[in-house]
């Protein structure tokens, strides 16, 4: 017999007594889901029922819950419950009408439209869920539910995932297996955008296939992150509009800003993040008016979400009011065109250096270089208020309207 441990987690055995398992579903790396009913609430479920190593406890899996059990997102399952036995756990997920993504995958009614759109609403719900900390999940057709309305939703989000899964990387490898219809799709991340060079797409327009494979090679070449895969699929031309080719540098490096968003110490929950953006933002707003002011808080905003947000602090820029051209993207006046139109003649910009600097002085120069900025104060030995480290790392090439991340330090406890 396994040892029980009682550290304020429930470790009941509720399988069989509440929750009666039906028919499996899919059997994955971490665990197999089946279908399953709550007889006390008299409602269907999904059971993810995960093996435990020899020697582990059911009470040392759930800490791997933590926080995650709390979040709440229409773009997850949402965890209703827990079940502990003597070798196993089993997470109690909500079950939506529907069925799983990998058995859609070879779907070829879908549009080039569709599939995109359907990659971008995904990722606005990985970019929520980086913001409650929440990273490192698969994204791959086999965690993934397809409800009855067509959105997608991620089923196990508290385990890590395979790393080619991931993130930006992930989205654009499902994106590519939807779109040539394989089951998976072998190779390199790096070269992974010749898989769409060689596959045909009927439904996407030459110039949008273009586009699409451009900006699947910034991301898989670590030139780009998930917010800017994001502008970039909601920038896509339109059937026959020209395509203007993507820029070379679409905003901080996939690679990094994923390292230093995972590896915010314990007590960042208490920590104190706000953003400043400026008008070359994606925004819904017409952009005739020149002295109409549009504030965005983020990429996302392009999706409106129910999910409770950090503090945030808008910083407007009046574009009525002359300014450099490095921080004034050139505005297009045609609202038929799709969001971030406006933004396909920004200019390029050299990230500040804001290391060692006060907070106010970094504030103060990511904006004269045109840049959004987020800051996260954490504890460190270096005085206070001084930046102690950044994201994007300073010298390299961006855009404006890019968004910089740095750290400021509030002091040795």
């Amino acid at each position: 017999m396994m040892p029980s441990r009682e550290d304020g987690y429930s470790m009941h055995n509720k399988i069989g007594t509440r929750y009666v398992p039906g028919t499996q579903i899919v059997s994955l790396p971490h665990g197999t889901l089946n279908y399953g009913d709550d007889l006390f609430l008299t409602r269907k479920v999904l059971l993810y029922k995960i093996q435990l190593q020899p020697g582990q406890f059911g009470a040392d899996y759930m800490r791997t819950l933590h926080h995650k059990a709390a979040f709440i997102h229409e773009g997850f399952q949402h965890i209703l419950d827990t079940s502990v036995e003597e070798d196993s756990v089993t997470i109690i997920l909500q079950a939506k009408p529907g069925s799983l993504f990998s058995r859609h995958v070879n779907n070829k009614e879908w549009s080039f439209n569709h599939i995109v759109a359907m990659i971008a609403d995904l990722g606005v719900s990985l970019l929520d869920a980086l913001e409650e900390r929440i990273t490192g999940f698969s994204v791959g057709a086999e965690n993934l539910w397809l409800d009855d309305h067509g959105k997608l939703s991620v089923i196990n989000y508290w385990d890590l995932g395979d790393p080619q899964a991931q993130g930006a990387i992930g989205l654009c490898r499902l994106m590519i297996q939807l779109f040539t219809g394989a089951e998976t799709i072998t190779g390199a991340f790096e070269v992974m955008h010749t898989h769409l060079e060689r596959a045909p797409i009927p439904s996407a327009t030459p110039e949008q296939k273009l586009a699409i494979v451009k900006l699947v090679k910034l991301i898989c070449q670590g030139q780009a992150s998930i917010s800017s895969l994001i502008f970039g699929l909601r920038s896509l031309p339109t059937s026959g509009q020209k395509y203007d080719a993507i820029p070379t540098h679409l905003q901080s490096n996939y690679k990094n800003q994923e390292a230093n968003e995972a590896d915010e110490e314990e007590d960042a929950p208490s920590a104190t993040v706000k953003r400043a953006l400026s008008l070359s933002a994606l925004s819904k707003a017409g952009l005739g008016a020149a002295a109409v002011i549009v504030v965005i808080v983020a990429v996302w905003a392009l999706w409106p979400s129910s999910n409770k947000k950090l503090p945030v602090v808008v910083t407007p820029i009046q574009t009525a009011t002359p300014i450099p051209p490095s921080n004034s993207p050139e505005a297009t006046p045609t609202t038929t065109k799709p969001v971030g139109d406006a933004n396909k003649k920004t200019e390029e910009v050299v990230i500040p250096n804001l290391i060692g600097q006060t907070q106010a002085d970094a504030e103060k120069q990511a904006l004269a270089a045109g840049l959004h900025y987020n800051y996260v104060i954490e504890a460190n030995d270096q005085p206070k208020g001084t930046v102690i480290r950044q994201d994007p790392k300073p010298g390299i090439q961006g855009l404006q309207g890019d968004n910089v991340t740095f750290w400021v330090s509030k002091g040795s406890p």
